[in-house]
């Protein structure tokens, strides 16, 4: 397959992305602060994978001057040179892929709808060789022949269904893996997924056994065999379980129980489940469940932080350790003395201040891909022997942001004004303060949380000249279920008062200049930028909302979410539908109460926070007489994707931050004319 090859590109990766073999020195970063265009542009590698065989790496790569594509670059460890990029289809990206074996990967493809947004699956899967070729089209609607400007893929027969890929399942001959299919539908129950063995070569497949419930997500063991299930409403999903060949079994309600637990992977005995379960208050626990008597055991538990992300041992049968939020991210290690603890630990005190992971394992567990990241840098990937305990330079995610040119995120805790402790971060610029401050709420909101990660506009803005405030407000994810469903039935209330108090927190505490200070964000963080202006004229001296929902009538009524019965459902436990209520609590009934200067950025073509609101909203300002100013794409979704787009949207956004809060505004809300 000539076409799937591009020795061009395959020969740009090499020279642009491939050429160091050592990290990058502290004297090669620039002095000058890096451009817009810099912070915006899209890592060079992520999801780096290595072979079972150690042979290869994989990563996600993407393709310049072609923003709806990218392609899956095949490395050869040793050399650290492309042996083959396999490029996406018109339009779609590669998204999640698996090596199905040595020398064959599976692929995900997917679409990319918005920049606040992640590439959302097709429910397509194809499959190629590590060298390019025996391209397959193994599942989709577009089965039997997928051809499209960059490939002709054969095989596979059409299904009108969803497929997902269970990575930690592939079993039996390096040829099958188990995947979960959901039929297309209409109903807004959803439909009931399925596990399926899928070929790797020819795309044939076989049903193992059909999901408990519709929308349910499904755990495999260690052997490839279905064993636990989630389900249900948005807040209260329900577990079942099942022993090989036998039926499921309803194992927790939490209407009944009132305590969620949500099934995560298999220990090594392959009978206990470690689960993450709720409390009454404070965050939730990660906890190993035996079925058989339904005993937990408590493995980590933090303040006031869910546990992240596990890790999982070089062999996959267990998990190693888990990342905690307590502030800056850190590791939990399960098993002090394990290997993997061992190694991770004493990397640890190689980088300083740095989150170490070791994401991928060859095979044999000899080696490994060690990710290094902190909030001053997007992350760096080695190649780590655990033999030898020798780790080799491969790559860095955004090679021209110089870590000692970003800006430290300072973990914050302050006091709601009801005495509900908050947390989150402050991101400040060179200099001493007090500083111009932009108040960066999160979009969500339920289920979304601020964390000590690297963050792109958090730095843009820092490195500008301005302090950053990121708070998770109640209702925000990752503080627990109750801290989440303190903010049901909130938005514009006690939510809105939250950033109010975080941003009085840092007037007070001298990080903040009362005089010059914007608040900005996307989706419910243009929601939240636009109350806060309506509910505190003089507090912000701006505001600024991207993608943002100014009318919850218009949400409740036209967002994307409602089209289905779980998003209708989580609409309603979160915003009610009391709809005088809900008029009250939407920044379109205020407009008359704004003191401060506007921008209101939105794409055409927007679903989940319908362009409605953009009409809606400055048709009330034009009625008051109110002066805005505005930045719109037709072809755009829910954030800006284009790269030209994505950098007009940042180049307005800063020159309006400039000419109101900036250096050289001396405090004045000063505007362009109407």
């Amino acid at each position: 397959m000539p076409r799937f090859i591009r020795t061009a590109l395959m020969a740009a990766l090499a020279a642009a992305c491939l050429a160091p073999t050592a990290a990058p020195s502290a004297e090669a970063a620039a002095s000058a602060a890096p451009s817009a265009s810099d912070f915006i542009r899209p890592a060079e590698f992520s999801d780096v994978q290595l072979a079972p065989d150690g042979k290869h790496i994989a990563a996600l790569v993407p393709r310049p001057d072609t923003p709806y594509e990218n392609m899956l670059a095949v490395i050869d460890t040793t050399t650290a040179k492309p042996v083959a990029t396999v490029r996406s289809g018109s339009r779609t990206m590669l998204g999640h892929y698996v090596w199905a074996n040595e020398h064959r990967l599976v692929v995900a493809l997917a679409v990319r709808t918005g920049s606040l947004e992640k590439p959302s699956s097709t429910g397509e899967l194809i499959a190629f060789d590590a060298d390019g070729s025996r391209g397959t089209y193994l599942f989709g609607w577009r089965g039997g022949t997928y051809a499209d400007s960059n490939h002709m893929l054969r095989g596979g027969q059409a299904r009108e269904a969803y497929a997902s890929l269970i990575d930690s399942a592939l079993v039996q001959e390096g040829r099958y893996a188990l995947v979960r299919t959901e039929p297309f539908t209409d109903d807004p129950a959803g439909s009931v997924p399925s596990i399926e063995r899928l070929d790797v070569v020819n795309g044939n497949s076989k049903r193992i056994i059909g999901g408990p419930a519709a929308d349910t997500d499904i755990i495999v063991d260690h052997l490839g065999e279905p064993r636990a299930a989630l389900g249900g409403t948005y807040h209260q999903p329900k577990l079942w379980l099942r022993d090989a060949g036998k039926d499921w079994t309803l194992f927790n309600d939490p209407a009944k129980t009132h305590v969620s637990i949500e099934p995560v992977s298999f220990a090594r005995d392959n009978r206990r489940l470690y689960v993450r379960v709720t409390h009454d208050e404070g965050p939730r626990s990660l906890e190993l469940l035996d079925p058989q008597t339904g005993q937990r055991s408590m493995v980590y538990r933090g303040k006031f932080s869910d546990p992240g992300a596990v890790l999982v041992t070089a062999d996959r049968q267990d998990i190693y350790g888990v990342i905690t939020n307590e502030g800056m991210p850190g590791v939990h290690y399960i098993d002090p003395d394990g290997r993997e603890a061992q190694i991770s630990e004493a990397l640890g005190k190689s980088f300083p201040g740095q989150l170490v992971r070791l994401t991928s394992f060859s095979g044999d567990g000899s080696l490994a891909i060690v990710m290094v990241s902190s909030d001053r840098d997007p992350g760096d990937y080695y190649l780590f022997d655990l033999d030898k305990r020798q780790a080799r330079y491969l790559f860095s995610a955004r090679r021209w942001l110089p870590p000692k040119q970003m800006h430290a995120m300072t973990p914050i805790e302050l006091v709601a004004r009801d005495g509900l402790p908050l947390h989150g971060f402050l991101t400040e610029p060179s200099g001493k303060g007090p500083f111009p401050m932009v108040v960066l709420p999160h979009g969500g909101p339920h289920g979304v949380v601020d964390r000590g990660e690297f963050d792109e506009e958090s730095q843009l803005l820092a490195s500008r000249g301005y302090a950053v405030l990121q708070v998770n407000y109640r209702g925000s994810g990752g503080l627990g279920s109750s801290f989440e469903e303190r903010g049901y039935r909130q938005w514009g209330a006690a939510m809105q008062d939250d950033l109010t108090d975080a941003t009085q927190w840092a007037i007070r505490e001298g990080h903040a200049d009362a005089k010059r200070i914007c608040i900005y964000g996307g989706s419910y963080g243009g929601y939240a930028a636009l109350e806060g202006a309506v509910r505190e004229p003089e507090l912000y001296r701006c505001a600024v909302g991207y993608a943002g929902v100014y009318d919850l009538r218009i949400q409740l009524d036209k967002s994307d979410i409602h089209r289905s019965d779980s998003g209708a459902d989580y609409l309603k436990i979160v915003l009610g539908d009391d709809r005088a209520e809900l008029l009250r609590r939407s920044p379109v009934a205020g407009v008359d109460r704004i003191k401060a200067n506007l921008l209101l950025i939105h794409g055409g073509l927007d679903e989940r926070a319908p362009f409605a609101h953009f009409r809606a909203f400055t048709a009330a300002l034009d009625k008051q007489g109110k002066h805005y100013e505005s930045l719109t794409e037709p072809q755009e979704g829910h954030g800006f994707f284009l790269q030209e787009h994505r950098l007009a949207m940042y180049d307005k956004l800063l020159d309006f931050l400039d000419r109101n809060i900036g250096p050289g505004s001396n405090g004045a809300a000063a505007s362009a004319a109407p």
